[in-house]
């Protein structure tokens, strides 16, 4: 809660949003362990926190990639949390931080990671994320990292869940 409350006074500086998406990045990482954080952290405001972040700093690639990390983190295996996403407009904020920073193959590895969780078989947000340019950004990171075996494997991994059963997203992925 700390945390959150940090981001939500300090919301102009980016210094200040980077360490705590960092912060939160790393409380609600893990398995089953972290997943008393991962809630208390979704029930705090902490998606909510890290889309504002997200969009009041898109030019800093290091806090792009720990907020990715964040939404990623809270969204595994908590549709309360995917909704909570899904309505804060945090597949809109990562593929705007996949298409900022094309060039950064962490940003893209951590972005895929995090747009298969906030997805996560909902056709809904499946739908939403094809429309809102996913695909494509998911299909470029993999053309521009050719060499980067995480981007490769997110990537893959995102793009499955985006177009199983999606024809119109399938459409987009070729």
């Amino acid at each position: 809660e700390a945390v959150v409350a940090a981001m939500r006074a300090h919301a102009s500086d980016a210094a200040v949003q980077a360490r705590a998406c960092g912060a939160l990045r790393n409380l609600t990482k893990g398995g089953a362990e972290a997943e008393e954080n991962r809630t208390r952290a979704g029930d705090a405001g902490a998606i909510e926190a890290t889309v504002a972040a997200m969009l009041a700093h898109a030019a800093d690639k290091g806090l792009q990639e720990r907020a990715c990390g964040v939404l990623r983190n809270l969204t595994t295996s908590s549709v309360q949390n995917e909704s909570r996403a899904f309505n804060a407009g945090a597949i809109e904020a990562v593929v705007a931080a996949m298409s900022v920073h094309a060039d950064r193959a962490l940003v893209q590895e951590t972005a895929s990671a995090a747009m298969r969780n906030l997805t996560s078989g909902n056709v809904k947000y499946i739908a939403r994320a094809g429309l809102s340019g996913a695909v494509e950004a998911l299909v470029e990171a993999m053309r521009r990292h050719t060499e980067s075996p995480g981007v490769q494997s997110s990537a893959c991994v995102a793009l499955y869940f985006l177009i199983e059963d999606n024809a119109e997203n399938k459409t987009r992925a070729l």
